[in-house]
This record gives structure tokens, C-alpha cells and sequence, in this order.
């Protein structure tokens, strides 16, 4: 993580090497935290040597530097890099300890061959040259990463223990983000169908906590019918600290379902003074269209240029798109003129068509969709309802 300041750097970590004796691995698994993205965990990797001098230093391959240029552009187009790093272990669970987050270490059950083979891979990895990987949030992360090691280091092949679950990305995902609703809301909105897909044991451990489950019953088996279990202990590092509270603040009320069902409500009673009075609200159709239109190009954009997996599957392009701010000014040159827009009818006919069919639609849509997609609705029937009735007056 970008606030450590202390990372060790190559060279002097590089000259101890030599005098490195026994060597031995632990995968660590640090319980989540409250920014966005520690909500699922972190994974990084532990090498200590035991014997006449300790050496302990945690390879994290989590590291990203959020003020680097371009930053926030860069991985709303899929092309963050993240750093793998070394730090002292002391420095790297303190971090940990003043967040209140718990750290698990699982000892690897490795020989010594296998030991010094991962141990010389992490070495190269977080040299300048090679330290710097392109991050994926499904299949190239710091989980992955270090799962990826330890196999590459193993002489036999990890079986890991059958889970029965049929789980999606978007399960596992929705089990992390259960208490960060507004998390979960906007992961559902941007991703799309390939999210839904059914994975194999190996994938659903994208995630830190699924590893750390699949490790503890993992063994190593060898063509020689040699079978050993690939985890030899696990020890509690940082207890997780019973002080650690959300930073939700006041805002554990907003949950984004009651937004969207309050801001339906209050369309609706608009909808309904508007043909009272006979007058439509002109400024907030303009607000909702201009809204509605900056959405789309957002989710076009990421559907049609970015790199990140899932994203070009969204169904909701069908209502989220950059329309309405084409057809704004003609809805409001339709509206000085005390027209009904066609745009009005195309509206209605697109929103009520996807009520009608979200249940066959191959995705999981937030639940954010339905009052916000019934809204949308109400101001195309109110404007139409206003139009006609003030017609009917004038004529």
C-alpha cells in the first residue's frame, strides 16, 4: 500500500541473500478492511529465515501508488500497474494492527528446495525491471499472484478440496461487499454478465479469504503416489481488534434501494401536482435527461474502450446510454411548443419493455435498477400525461 514509506529497497535485501539459511514461507491473509478497495482482503507472502540470524520480510504484490499520474484514469480504462514490494514483516503487520485488521499466516509445507525457489522468485520480482505487473480484479491481483508462486514453485501438483458450491464472481463478490450496499450497488451496475459465469475451485480463490479456505485442506501430490499436505500450521499474527468500526459514519441509513424508492416517490408526487396544475416541470426533465445521458456515457465508455474483463457484457447499456442528451434538445423545443415528443413514446416503450423482460435477461441486475428505472418511466407518462391533458384544454 502506498502508505508505506519505509520499503525496503533491492540491493541491500539482494546482498543478504547468500547468507539465507533455512528458509521458510507463510501465505499471510489479513482480514478486510473499510476502503473500497480492502474490502475483500489482502494475500501476501512471508519469508523468514530460521537459524543462527532471523531475516523476516513480507513480499506484498498489492502495492499501488494512487497519486500516480493519470491514476483514476488509468484504471477506469483497465491499465492500473501494481508494484510488488518487500517490506520488514514487523512494519508490515503494524499497519495491520493499527487498522484492526487480523493477520493469519499459514506455513508452507515446502522442502528446502522449493522453499529457496520461491524465495529467488519473489527476489526477482521486486526488482525495478520486473516488479511492475498489470492488476486484474478477477484473475491478476494479489491473491492470484501469490497462488500463482507458490504452484509455480511446487514439485507435484496442488489438489485442492472439492468445494460444492456453485458460485459466480458476483456471488463471492456480493458476500464481501453484504455491508458496503452502495459497493455492492455500483459493482452490480458496472459489471456485466461474465460475472454470473459458474467457476471451478482454482477461481473462485480470487479472493483472499477463498485462498486462505482452499489452502488449509490443500495437499501436494507427486506422479510417485507421494502425497503431503501443503500447509504444515497456521498461527494468528494480529488478532482482529474488537475496536475496529465502520467509517460509514451516518450514512448506514442511505442504502441505496431506499434512495432509488425515495427518489420514485418523489417523481411520482411531482408527476402527479404537474397534472394537477398542468404544467410540466421543464428544469427537472432537463436535470434527469442531463443526468441520465452523463450515466451513459460512462457505462458506453467502459462498454466499448475499457480493458477490464466483464465490462463490454452489461446489459444495461440498453437504458443506460448517452440518448437522452442527443434528444434533449428536442425534447425541450417540443416541450416550448407544447408538443409530445417522439422521444417520449421511445422512452416509454424501451423502459417498460426491460421491466417486462428482466427476469430473462442473462444478468444479474442491482435491485437499484427497478426504482430507478420506474422513475425514469414516471417522468416520460407524467410529461406525456401533462401534454395531452393541456392539449385537450386548449382545444
Amino acid at each position: 500500500m502506498v502508505c508505506w514509506a519505509t520499503m525496503l529497497g533491492i540491493i541491500p535485501l539482494q546482498a543478504e541473500v547468500a547468507e539465507w539459511g533455512n528458509v521458510e514461507l507463510s501465505v499471510l491473509t489479513c482480514s478486510p478492511g473499510d476502503e473500497v478497495y480492502s474490502l475483500y482482503g489482502h494475500t501476501a507472502v512471508r519469508v523468514r529465515e530460521r537459524g543462527m540470524s532471523e531475516r523476516d520480510y513480507v513480499f506484498n504484490y498489492g502495492v499501488f501508488d494512487f497519486n500516480s499520474d493519470y491514476f483514476l484514469w488509468r484504471f477506469v480504462l483497465g491499465k492500473t500497474d501494481y508494484l510488488c514490494m518487500a517490506m520488514p514483516t514487523r512494519e508490515f503487520l503494524e499497519e495491520y494492527r493499527q487498522r484492526g485488521s487480523g493477520v493469519m499466516a499459514q506455513v508452507l509445507n515446502l522442502t528446502p528446495e522449493e522453499a529457496r525457489l520461491c524465495r529467488d522468485k519473489l527476489l526477482l520480482n521486486i526488482m525495478p525491471q520486473n516488479r511492475t505487473y498489470r492488476y486484474n480484479y478477477l484473475t491478476r491481483n494479489c491473491t492470484t499472484k501469490v497462488m500463482d508462486l507458490v504452484e509455480s514453485c511446487i514439485d507435484g501438483t496442488v489438489v485442492y478440496a472439492e468445494n460444492r458450491d456453485a458460485l459466480s464472481y458476483r456471488d463471492i463478490m456480493h458476500h464481501f461487499t453484504a455491508d458496503s450496499p452502495w459497493a455492492q450497488e455500483g459493482n452490480d451496475v458496472l459489471l456485466g454478465a461474465d460475472v454470473d459465469t459458474l467457476l471451478c475451485e482454482r477461481a473462485k480463490c480470487f479472493v483472499p479469504w477463498n485462498y486462505y479456505a482452499a489452502l488449509t485442506d490443500a495437499v501436494v501430490r507427486r506422479p510417485s503416489d507421494d502425497t503431503r499436505r501443503l500447509v504444515r500450521y497456521t498461527e494468528v499474527l494480529v488478532p482482529e481488534s474488537q475496536h475496529y468500526e465502520s467509517k460509514g459514519g451516518g450514512w448506514e441509513w442511505a442504502h441505496p434501494i431506499l434512495v432509488g424508492w425515495g427518489i420514485l416517490a418523489l417523481f411520482v408526487l411531482i408527476g402527479a401536482c404537474e397534472f394537477w396544475i398542468g404544467r410540466v416541470c421543464l428544469p427537472l426533465d432537463v436535470v434527469v435527461m442531463l443526468a441520465h445521458g452523463l450515466l451513459g456515457c460512462v457505462m458506453l465508455f467502459v462498454f466499448l474502450f475499457s480493458q477490464h474483463p466483464t465490462l463490454d457484457s452489461n446489459y444495461l447499456v440498453a437504458v443506460l446510454n448517452p440518448l437522452p442528451l442527443v434528444a434533449l434538445p428536442y425534447v425541450v423545443r417540443s416541450v416550448w411548443h407544447g408538443r409530445v415528443s417522439a422521444w417520449h413514446y421511445v422512452m416509454i416503450v424501451i423502459l417498460v419493455l426491460f421491466l417486462l423482460f428482466m427476469p430473462w435477461i442473462p444478468q444479474h441486475l442491482p435491485m437499484l435498477c427497478v426504482p430507478l428505472v420506474m422513475a425514469l418511466l414516471s417522468r416520460y407518462v407524467a410529461h406525456l400525461l401533462v401534454i395531452r391533458k393541456k392539449g385537450r384544454a386548449e382545444s
